[in-house]
């Protein structure tokens, strides 16, 4: 049995498996030691091993330059740990392939949203003073979603640096290196371009027929020999690429797939904000009703409760819904409820915020999420919850989180509210506060076999965030947002609810939810230009 291997850092990573070789350095995936649900997701760490002061060098250097480069399309590097032996550089994990292998499926649009992405990174890497000098397919990673990643700053140069390398020893990949390297010139921006159209060049190469005019011009272009000749930055090539060139009567239709990565798709920071602000919105009306109605507290000692606990939902999640389970598990005691409602409903809800939000992206930023659906019915918009819930997460985790949300509001209405399970209309017995654990599932299983359509609404709920999520990671919100509501209507009129009256309510709420997504969304699109 082979021997773990530790790295310490920041944290204590465990190496669990290599996930690639290089000339020079490894690359193991890894994960925080402790195994506590509260550390940080997988991580990538790329070992490298140094046998002078001069490498030793050379690898904290390449680790300086990654660590103060932050962008959506650049890897983010999160330490650098200098070994004895060894250097480590730790970096986000990215679950996907590199790009000379995604694009075995790509035709021209999807190979000009991958060029674009690369050149978005090499913008804002330039304008901190810093030369890729190693672009080419395999340097770029895509995620799931089809988010490019651009990685490995082995070689970079950056400005006011010395030169790593002798004169007529030239620093890069052969066939990517631009002509004045090989003749001794110092590297530039334009030596990334020329990079960036020998990687068009590869990409376009798998294709059976011919490339757009425009992209081709492209290639020629980014590849001429003599620098004047090509796009002067990586913006002006950015421009030539996706045909947003004004002055050209030429210019053609930017690309379905660019379009989506500009302003079709939410930014990945813009989601992670409203994920968190939601959550810590929750945190703080959970916590005021929990101090004052359940705990009571006055009116100050509850405010500050739930202050306290808008910050801790914004920065801290998990923790801060940890907090509040902690606080129902009291409340409920202190209540006189039994403990099929003191035990199992906190420790359900202990599992969901720290496992689901440990596993899934979305749901460590807003483990809440599925309290949500109590004041959205409440509202008239409890067939809408799904729809917020798809707009901020991705497809598994919006899936899972309206599933969940739709369990929680059933046992709203059957424990607190008028005992009508919500969009079936079925009256039932509700559950008396000192039931116990055992008569806990009995109880749920009655409700199941007696109203099998509460599983169907939970169905119809996942199925609906994830058409409405899948449709803002293809940047086809309006798209998305349609099918979730044909289908929606749909799974309440023949799955869901019986009564006529209850499906126009389903609807109508469905709809109206729908109409406040599409403006919200048109507004944030021209918000964001």
């Amino acid at each position: 049995m082979a021997e773990t291997r530790y790295i310490e850092g920041q944290e204590r990573y465990v190496l669990t498996e290599m996930v690639g070789r290089g000339g020079f350095a490894t690359v193991w995936r890894a994960r925080p030691a402790d195994g506590s649900p509260f550390g940080r997701r997988d991580v990538a760490i790329k070992v490298i091993p140094v046998y002078s002061a001069a490498e030793r060098s050379r690898a904290l250097r390449e680790g300086q330059i990654a660590e103060g480069l932050r962008h959506p399309n650049i890897v983010e590097t999160i330490e650098v740990i200098p070994g004895e032996h060894e250097v480590y550089l730790v970096t986000e994990f990215v679950h996907g392939m590199p790009l000379d292998e995604a694009a075995r499926y790509y035709g021209p649009a999807e190979i000009v949203d991958a060029l674009a992405q690369i050149l978005e990174a090499l913008d804002y890497a330039h304008s901190q003073g810093i030369i890729h000098r190693d672009i080419k397919p395999q340097n770029a990673l895509v995620d799931r979603s089809g988010l490019v990643k651009l990685t490995d700053f082995g070689v970079a140069y950056r400005a006011g640096d010395t030169r790593l390398t002798r004169v007529g020893f030239a620093v890069g990949t052969p066939g990517y290196i631009a002509p004045e390297i090989l003749d001794g010139a110092d590297p530039t921006e334009l030596t990334d371009i020329y990079a960036v159209g020998a990687t068009a060049r590869t990409l376009l190469s798998r294709l059976p027929h011919e490339p757009p005019p425009q992209l081709q011009e492209f290639v020629n272009r980014a590849t001429s020999p003599n620098p004047a000749h090509r796009p002067q930055g990586a913006r002006e090539a950015l421009r030539l690429l996706t045909g947003r060139r004004a002055s050209s009567p030429a210019s053609v239709r930017v690309p379905a797939a660019t379009r989506l990565r500009g302003k079709e798709r939410l930014a990945p920071g813009l989601v992670e904000r409203g994920l968190r602000a939601t959550n810590g919105a929750l945190a703080a009306g959970l916590g005021y009703l929990l101090a004052s109605d359940l705990l009571l507290m006055n009116g100050a000692q509850a405010a500050g409760v739930a202050a306290g606990l808008c910050v801790a939902g914004y920065l801290l999640p998990r923790l801060a819904a940890l907090g509040i389970i902690v606080a129902l598990a009291v409340a409920l005691l202190q209540g006189g409820a039994g403990l099929g409602l003191a035990v199992l409903v906190p420790a359900t809800g202990g599992l969901w915020a720290a496992g689901a939000g440990y596993l899934l992206r979305g749901v460590d930023r807003l483990p809440l999420g599925p309290a949500l659906a109590v004041p959205a019915a409440l509202a008239g918009l409890g067939a809408g919850f799904p729809l917020l819930i798809g707009a901020l997460m991705r497809p598994v985790a919006a899936a899972l989180s309206s599933a969940a949300g739709a369990l929680l509001l059933i046992l709203y209405e059957l424990t607190l509210g008028d005992g009508l399970i919500p969009f079936v209309g079925g009256p039932f017995r509700k559950m008396p506060r000192d039931i116990g654990p055992g008569e806990v599932v009995g109880w749920m299983e009655r409700v199941l076999t007696l109203y099998p359509e509460t599983l169907f609404l939970g169905l119809v709920w996942a199925a609906t965030a994830a058409a409405v999520s899948v449709g803002e990671r293809l940047g086809r919100p309006f798209v998305g947002l349609a099918v979730a509501v044909g289908g929606g209507a749909l799974g309440y009129v023949l799955a869901v609810s019986d009564t006529p009256a209850l499906r126009v309510d389903a609807v109508i709420s469905l709809l109206l939810a729908a109409i406040m997504y599409a403006v919200l969304r048109y507004l944030v699109a021209r918000a964001r230009g």
